[in-house]
């Protein structure tokens, strides 16, 4: 991780001569609201800024708090900040919602994953079967970025800047136990909450690496 004056002066630089479309799951507190504030700031409102959570008055509260957006309309993309509301503990949402953002969007720039269920409890599965924390933590992202991988290839193919962060526990976790991918034989919650951290290493290595897209995998610490 670089250090805090090279980030700063990284973000001071970044002045794109197009709209970037950025999304950010878990958008209406903690580090998703923070990214969210630093993006609308940096760019000065010249983005379109979809906002992802659960908490439609909490999203609407961070809106209102960002820069006005800019009037300047660069290849057909208008400068806005949008919620779009989604539970990320079921995968029919997730999908529905990449269905709904592939109709209607030109390109993903920026798919930054900050939802996450926290919890050191025992499993709960949801209908579909899966411990609720592991699918926010781990299939939900999954689930997203294979689906709209095609609007952040668009972005590549353009010119423009295409990645995609994982806020997490970044190489910080344990070896996967591959006779336990779903953790239905030994459920722990520290347990859990290393596995699916190494998930998500693996995961945006596998799926972004041959595509030539740009990762970051942030721990948390």
């Amino acid at each position: 991780m670089p250090p805090l004056a090279v980030a700063r002066q990284s973000n001071a630089t970044f002045t794109p001569s197009y709209v970037p479309i950025i999304l950010i799951t878990g958008a209406t507190s903690g580090v998703g609201e923070a990214m969210t504030q630093v993006f609308a700031h940096i760019l000065g409102g010249r983005a379109h800024i979809i906002l992802v959570g659960r908490n439609r008055a909490a999203a609407e509260k961070t809106i209102a708090s960002l820069p006005s957006t800019s009037r300047s309309d660069l290849g057909g993309i208008k400068c806005t900040y949008e919620f779009v509301q989604c539970d990320f503990t079921l995968m029919k949402n997730i999908h529905a919602m990449a269905d709904d953002l592939l109709r209607r969007l030109p390109k993903i720039n920026f798919l930054i994953h900050c939802a996450a269920v926290a919890g050191l409890d025992g499993r709960e599965d949801t209908v579909e079967g899966i411990d609720k924390k592991m699918a926010s933590r781990y299939y939900s992202r999954f689930a997203l970025t294979y689906d709209l991988l095609p609007l952040i290839r668009k972005a590549k193919d353009l010119g423009e800047a295409a990645s995609v962060m994982s806020v997490f526990t970044a190489g910080m976790s344990p070896e996967i136990d591959l006779d336990d991918l779903g953790l239905k034989k030994n459920y722990g919650g520290m347990r859990m909450m290393g596995q699916t951290g190494s998930y998500n290493d693996v995961m945006l290595e596998v799926l972004l690496l041959s595509s030539n897209i740009r990762y970051s995998l942030t721990p948390l610490v």
